[in-house]
């Protein structure tokens, strides 16, 4: 499967063709873990490789090869949110959930980019979003909500939004 056009625009390199096995991630810049050009349909494959792993991510626009970068402590349930239609219906100030919901999953590619630990994730996150500059992102600086305890209203109004949400349903 050929897939990022935009390296020539991001990297400045010639187009080639890349594909899932790995055998070329030496022609990208700052090594990367692995690609999945159709993460809807290789949804149980990464699953499965990043089950329990910490680390950074990025989506990738396979029209417009804009990029989002973010991260995730465990990693796959920060990107199985993408997968849950409640999830994509009530972040739309997200320009990422903007870009799935206009596209539709299929035009995204997923690239995990790093795995680190807890105590580095938000840094790397940081140098990952320093040399991509993710179009999808808003803010260029990396926060992280982890460890943040809510108040009882922010807990109530969450327990309120999350009634009757359907967690099987996805778009992917």
């Amino acid at each position: 499967m050929i897939i990022f056009y935009y390296l020539y625009n991001k990297f400045n390199l010639p187009l080639r063709k890349f594909s899932t096995d790995n055998k070329n991630k030496s022609n990208i810049p700052n090594k990367y873990e692995k690609i999945y050009e159709d993460p809807k349909n290789q949804r149980e494959i990464f699953r499965l490789y990043i089950k329990g792993k910490i680390g950074v991510y990025a989506c990738i626009n396979k029209i417009n090869g804009k990029i989002s970068v973010g991260s995730g402590d465990p990693l796959y349930l920060r990107i199985s949110d993408y997968y849950q239609n409640w999830y994509l219906k009530t972040r739309t100030n997200l320009y990422i959930v903007k870009a799935f919901n206009k596209y539709g999953m299929k035009i995204f590619s997923l690239i995990i980019l790093e795995y680190t630990n807890s105590v580095n994730l938000i840094l790397c996150e940081q140098n990952w979003i320093d040399q991509l500059k993710p179009e999808y992102n808003l803010n260029p600086i990396t926060g992280s909500s982890k460890g943040y305890i809510h108040g009882l209203e922010a807990k109530l109004k969450m327990h309120i939004a999350a009634l009757g949400r359907k967690l099987s349903d996805s778009k992917w």
